[in-house]
């Protein structure tokens, strides 16, 4: 065994990197994290220095001492113990979630499509603006504050005129009436509702006009950019997820210095892929807005027909032959 794929049964994404995968005829084993605790287990001995999944519907042992390359996508914990009490279900999650930590870890020595640690700290947006703005890239003004007057004069500076995004991700995860997308969007800063981010600090940036939107997916050397036609619709003006439209795609060629810079906030994340937004304004610059250091591709390779699984496998292609420290 040589390519372990970590992710879920529902990702796409992944599906296609395993028909890449067959088409080469390149040893793998997907990983659905979720199965383990059900019909994949796991025997780590310390001891003997042994370290398995056997997957018992398929009769197949993966060797992970063998593995060279790695490719984390979205791997789920099983949470459907129903004969254990909602404590039992608590500890029995930390204890999956802990022995797939220590599985990354002895992995440590193989190729990843990008280490689990690196991904954890790219997604820290202001941490990606600050490093974007050292490499050259332009970055919108932006203030993350839970200071009322701060937030005020930002505001009045960028003539009143401002997005308000989430630090981390927009996700809200609650009951079965609170689970729900945050997206960017306008805001309206007055003396009457400042007050309320003493709670909690709010992330700001003057609203931009563009032409569109520019997503590229970076993948080592390489890179592959879209236009998204973002202004066709109102409601996709501000945030282009934001709309049920069907918005347009097209190819679009980068200037080679935003392509480089693209590759190089790549590299200097310790990541080997990103998924890079920017904004294209009215005056044609490329404004940089975030990297998801594990974001998807598979809408637009299949909108464009561009070849980022192709890309992906040909670095696991590479690293096939690669021993392992």
């Amino acid at each position: 065994m040589s390519i372990l794929v970590i992710t879920n049964q529902t990702d796409i994404t992944s599906d296609f990197i395993i028909k890449r995968l067959r088409e080469r005829n390149l040893p793998f084993y997907r990983l659905n994290t979720e199965t383990i605790g059900r019909f994949v287990e796991v025997k780590f001995n310390f001891e003997s220095g042994e370290y398995l999944l056997i997957d018992t519907v398929a009769g197949i042992t993966i060797d992970l001492l063998t593995v060279t390359s790695v490719y984390y996508r979205r791997p789920e914990i099983n949470r459907n113990y129903e004969e254990l009490t909602p404590g039992e279900r608590n500890f029995t999650f930390a204890e999956l979630a802990y022995t797939l930590e220590a599985l990354y870890k002895i992995l440590d020595g193989a190729f990843w499509m990008s280490k689990v640690q690196a991904i954890r700290n790219a997604e820290n947006k202001m941490y990606q603006l600050m490093l974007a703005a050292q490499l050259g890239l332009q970055v919108p003004p932006s203030l993350v504050t839970s200071n009322p007057e701060a937030a005020l004069a930002f505001f009045s500076k960028h003539d009143r005129s401002c997005i308000i995004k989430p630090i981390k991700s927009g996700l809200v995860q609650g009951g079965a009436d609170e689970e729900g997308v945050i997206f960017t969007s306008k805001v309206n800063i007055t003396e009457d509702n400042v007050g309320r981010i003493r709670s909690c600090p709010i992330y700001l940036q003057p609203l931009i006009g563009k032409k569109a939107d520019v997503r590229v997916t970076v993948v080592g050397h390489k890179t592959f950019a879209a236009k998204i036609h973002s202004q066709e619709t109102v409601d996709s003006e501000v945030d282009w997820r934001r709309t049920n439209k069907l918005l347009d795609h097209s190819p679009i060629d980068l200037p080679e210095i935003i392509e480089d810079q693209c590759i190089q906030l790549v590299k200097a994340l310790g990541l080997n892929y990103g998924a890079i937004d920017f904004i294209l304004d009215q005056s044609d610059n490329y404004i940089f807005l975030e990297i998801n250091p594990n974001g998807q591709w598979a809408w637009i390779e299949n909108r464009l027909n561009l070849n980022i699984s192709h890309g992906i496998t040909d670095l696991f292609e590479q690293n096939l032959a690669v021993p392992r420290p």
